[in-house]
């Protein structure tokens, strides 16, 4: 998943008003407008596993 602007005049365009949105390959997902790059990011963050968390701990 990338954050990505989108307006009326790119590519894909902006499903409603113009602002940060979340693709996932081609498909814009239903999440958004952001108003920031960092708060779409942070919304990817959420959405995303942590690849660094392991399973339970045998202790």
């Amino acid at each position: 998943m990338i954050a990505i602007y989108l307006d009326a005049r790119s590519d894909p365009v902006a499903p409603r008003e113009n602002g940060w949105y979340i693709m996932d390959g081609p498909t814009i997902l239903l999440a958004g407008p952001f108003s920031s790059r960092e708060e779409a990011v942070l919304s990817i963050d959420q959405q995303e596993p942590d690849p660094e968390a392991g399973g339970p701990s045998p202790f």
